[in-house]
C-alpha cells in the first residue's frame, strides 16, 4: 500500500534538498485566459536569479524521485 505525501510536504522536502544547491522550487500562477486557477513550478538559481525550469507542475513526482525525495511506496495527493 503506498502512502500519500501532501504537495506541500513534497515541495518543503525538494526544497530542502535544493538549498544545498542555491536553488529553490517556486510556485507561480501563469497569465491564462481561463477562470480555472493553474498552479505552475519553476525551479530558481538563487545566486544568478535564472529560471532553471518551469513549467513542471506535471512531472514534480518524477522529479521528485529523481532528487530522491520520494521513495517508492509514496505517492503524490495532489489536493490541497
Amino acid at each position: 500500500m503506498k502512502k500519500l505525501v501532501s504537495i506541500h510536504a513534497l515541495t518543503a522536502r525538494i526544497n530542502r534538498k535544493l538549498a544545498k544547491e542555491s536553488k529553490k522550487l517556486m510556485k507561480y500562477k501563469p497569465r491564462l485566459d481561463e477562470n480555472e486557477p493553474v498552479v505552475e513550478y519553476a525551479i530558481v538559481d538563487l545566486k544568478t536569479n535564472a529560471i532553471i525550469n518551469f513549467h513542471m507542475a506535471g512531472e514534480i513526482q518524477e522529479f521528485a524521485r529523481g532528487l530522491g525525495c520520494l521513495a517508492s511506496l509514496e505517492d503524490v495527493s495532489l489536493e490541497i
